[in-house]
């Protein structure tokens, strides 16, 4: 019985210094994390990445999307599959037939990532996608944490933003398509080298962000440079004094640097210019200036279709796939172009907090910058003109709208976290607020997804019960510890439907006999081992696996065709086959995605299509100049043209342009 007795008291002793242990690491929560923050960001976004991205690590996945994210199927990588190719096979990149009939292909977006996937070799591109989506994840996180903390945010602070920062919406569903991602990470990065360049003087990152961004997309110096310039007002309005003399300077360093970065970038900047020059969306008739600059200044988007615009971007706060994921979403535009606009649920309980946390003139200061950015959602002429009247683009202004909101929902935490106080008010009528707009009965609300509806419902109590308990001091820290272990639920819960319920290459289907791996490898390699002649190859079916056509494929496969997917493509080409018919001058669309002479085989001779792969019993083809030739390539026939032209020869006699556009198109 004794020694029964003693075994308690043993178990108990135990028990206490364990809870006594427990007290002092959450006591010391805050030293712990001002020696180790930056290491346990890492940890922290290295445990997130793990749970949501763990079939793409184990190589089960590629990040390849086949629904709406096709683009990472059908143009991201069959361009880092060609280039790859081409610099080892050819050198810096120049000029290539595999895009269209010919184009320039010197890279117009230049960065870091997409420099690892090329040069790790192309077998491998189908892998290294991933990663370096994954690298700018951790870059987006620590360049952020490394700008809170030149603004005098605490450690706690910092941690919970780059958090946020680094799985935002715009970072983690617009790193599908490859651009959003990189432009976070300049963003983040371009933040931190002002905040160095305006406390400590320091230049060159500075500098070299101004060169990394002019190097990934020429636009990006006027798009991110207009966010900046609001930045740096709101951050002089922000600081309690200001010397005139100094900001003056100040505006020439960053005028002077901003020079030096775009002259560093210049060789590459100046040949992205002439590649967007050069086609027809820019020095073309293919422009919706005309239309979107005619637009009301306080006009809405129209009635059925602004009621979805609207509810999609209100809706887009809570959550990517709130109004469903992939080709299931149901929202305005389409699922990866709509409102990137979430960036944490925490940010939307703290971000009202600095109506009663900071003075009168911080007060104006914010509302002022969030006006800013909610005013171009509401009138749609603001967000044209934002975009220069090209289009009715989202895309990294959803990203400025959701900084905008963290930021102000850092400064709150972090003033809360210090001064421990808390307008209860404020708390509870947040969280009213946000639930009446999640649950209000809109005329189209069977759009919205009633499962995440509800988590994100459940998320928001709790946020908003945690930062009323952050105002008691004896349980601070243990509160603190809560809210990072809830935004990791919320991020791996939340963007689980976002990357794992959607389809996307398997790790399996590499190696197999489908996609841009199947038997159109094997036709190839026959007619270029027995041709070794200039030649063009007609493709009547497309190799890619997503679920729309590609137009690529010569790219992702070494062979020269017609057809091509293109942001900007070559204005003559474009020019030649509007004159032919073959595309609607002035539409936009056809400019990018363009089928070249694939269903026109009276052309095919005129342009040196010597070769066609169809996998048709009787291809219609045989009734135009060409035979069958004889072999074994799976699925897939070889046709041979009969009366093919080269790639250069002379005319007698001529047209002229005026008469030819009298002409028929059989005539033509």
């Amino acid at each position: 019985m004794k020694q029964k007795k003693n075994r308690q008291n043993a178990q108990w002793i135990q028990l206490s210094n364990k809870l006594k242990s427990q007290k002092v690491f959450f006591k010391s929560f805050d030293g712990f994390l001002s020696k180790h923050g930056l290491y346990f960001l890492c940890s922290l976004i290295a445990l997130i990445i793990c749970f949501v991205f763990k079939d793409f690590i184990l190589l089960k996945k590629a990040y390849l999307f086949k629904d709406i994210g096709s683009d990472s199927i059908n143009g991201v990588y069959p361009g880092l599959y060609s280039l790859a190719d081409y610099i080892i096979n050819e050198g810096f990149p120049k000029w290539s037939f595999n895009v269209g009939m010919g184009q320039n292909i010197m890279p117009y977006s230049i960065n870091p990532f997409s420099l690892f996937t090329i040069l790790m070799g192309k077998e491998l591109v189908y892998y290294t996608i991933f990663f370096a989506e994954t690298f700018k994840i951790i870059c987006a996180g620590f360049f952020f944490y490394f700008f809170l903390k030149k603004i005098v945010i605490s450690e706690y602070t910092a941690i919970v933003g780059a958090t946020l920062y680094s799985f935002s919406g715009f970072v983690i569903l617009g790193g599908q398509w490859n651009i959003f991602s990189t432009q976070a990470v300049y963003v983040a990065l371009l933040l931190y080298a002002f905040e160095k360049l305006y406390q400590d003087d320091r230049w060159i990152i500075f500098t070299v962000s101004i060169f990394l961004i002019a190097l990934n997309q020429p636009t990006d110096l006027y798009f991110i440079g207009l966010f900046l310039i609001i930045y740096i007002i709101w951050r002089l309005l922000e600081a309690p004094k200001r010397n005139t003399s100094r900001i003056s300077i100040l505006f020439l360093k960053i005028i002077f640097l901003g020079v030096i970065g775009v002259t560093m970038s210049s060789f590459f900047l100046m040949n992205s210019l002439h590649i967007m020059l050069e086609s027809p969306r820019v020095g073309g008739d293919a422009s919706y200036f005309n239309i979107l600059f005619s637009t009301s200044v306080f006009g809405l988007e129209g009635h059925d279709y602004g009621k979805t615009h609207y509810l999609t971007a209100i809706m887009r706060f809570f959550s990517c796939d709130i109004l469903g994921a992939g080709n299931k979403f149901k929202g305005w535009y389409n699922y990866i172009e709509s409102p990137l606009f979430y960036c944490g649920l925490i940010s939307l309980v703290l971000f009202p907090h600095f109506f009663g946390l900071f003075d009168k003139r911080k007060k104006i200061i914010y509302f002022v910058l969030m006006l800013i950015f909610i005013l171009p959602v509401i009138f749609p002429f603001f967000r044209y003109s934002y975009w220069l009247y090209t289009g009715n683009y989202y895309r990294i202004f959803s990203f400025f709208v959701a900084l905008t909101i963290l930021l102000m929902a850092l400064r709150s935490i972090d003033c809360i976290d210090s001064e421990s106080e808390i307008d209860i008010k404020i708390t509870i009528s947040t969280l009213l607020v946000l639930l009446f707009i999640l649950y209000y009965p809109y005329s189209n609300a069977q759009i919205i997804d009633k499962n995440i509806r509800n988590t994100v419902a459940i998320f928001l109590v709790i946020y908003s019960a945690l930062i009323y308990l952050i105002q008691f001091k004896n349980i601070k820290n243990v509160v603190k510890a809560v809210i990072l272990l809830v935004i990791v639920i919320e991020l791996v819960v939340l963007y689980d439907p976002t990357v794992n319920k959607r389809p996307v290459i398997l790790g399996r289907e590499i190696p197999q006999k489908v996609g841009y791996n199947d038997y159109t490898i094997d036709a190839l390699a026959f007619i270029k081992s027995s041709d070794k002649t200039f030649f063009r190859v007609n493709k009547d079916y497309y190799s890619g696996r997503a679920f729309f056509e590609g137009l690529n494929d010569a790219n992702a496969q070494d062979f020269y065709g017609t057809a091509s997917y293109h942001s900007f493509s070559q204005l003559n080409y474009i020019n030649f086959l509007e004159e032919m018919g073959i595309i609607e001058k002035t539409n936009e669309y056809g400019t990018r995605w363009s089928r070249g002479l694939t269903k026109y085989p009276l052309l095919h001779s005129f342009g040196s299509i010597k070769y066609a792969l169809t996998r048709e019993q009787n291809s219609h083809l045989l009734h135009f100049g060409y035979d069958l030739i004889p072999g074994n390539f799976g699925d897939v026939k070889v046709l041979k043209n009969k009366f093919v032209l080269p790639l250069g020869f002379t005319y007698e006699k001529y047209i002229s342009l005026s008469d030819f556009k009298t002409l028929s198109q059989n005539q033509k």
